[in-house]
């Protein structure tokens, strides 16, 4: 396969891209909500249907009080609408962008995890053969897959009569 990543990424690029997600995480940092592994579980999910559901809610609680409940905020549901409308484009670029940074580091590793599969197993052809040097390099690079032994084959069936 084609080698896919090919260019180094400037410093001065990598330095300006980190300042900016630093102004972003400042900026937005206050208005954001962190919850744990177990809160998420057990909050309700919203997916594109239920976006519409809950604008059309919200027109429906404002332009008629009578159909909601005395315990339920109208102007919190409101605010909560309001920040879906306002965060929805950032999220859908910060996803996109973590999905391409994930894509670019999984080619990247993936082409860098090969080679290095392939020098490794010439490092070990040649401290078969004893070629100077190479018998250290292997029992150091080796170390990586300690623990894993021998891939067994899967064992014969017996034949039946």
């Amino acid at each position: 396969m084609a080698n896919q990543f090919h260019q180094d990424i400037p410093a001065a690029v990598l330095q300006k891209v980190q300042a900016a997600l630093d102004v972003v995480k400042t900026e937005l940092g206050p208005y954001l909500v962190s919850l744990t592994p177990e809160q998420r579980k057990t909050m309700l999910r919203m997916a594109d249907k239920t976006v519409a559901f809950v604008q059309k809610t919200t027109d429906y609680a404002t332009t008629s009080p009578a159909f909601v409940p005395a315990f339920v905020d109208v102007a919190e549901l409101k605010q909560d609408a309001a920040a879906l409308t306002v965060l929805a484009p950032i999220h859908q670029q910060l996803e996109q962008l973590a999905l391409d940074t994930d894509s670019t580091m999984m080619t990247a590793g993936s082409e860098a995890y090969g080679n290095a599969l392939t020098i490794y197993n010439s490092i070990k052809f040649m401290a078969q053969n004893k070629q100077p040097g190479a018998q250290a390099a292997y029992d150091d690079l080796r170390q990586r897959f300690a623990g894993q032994g021998q891939r067994k084959a899967p064992a014969a069936k017996p034949a039946t009569s």
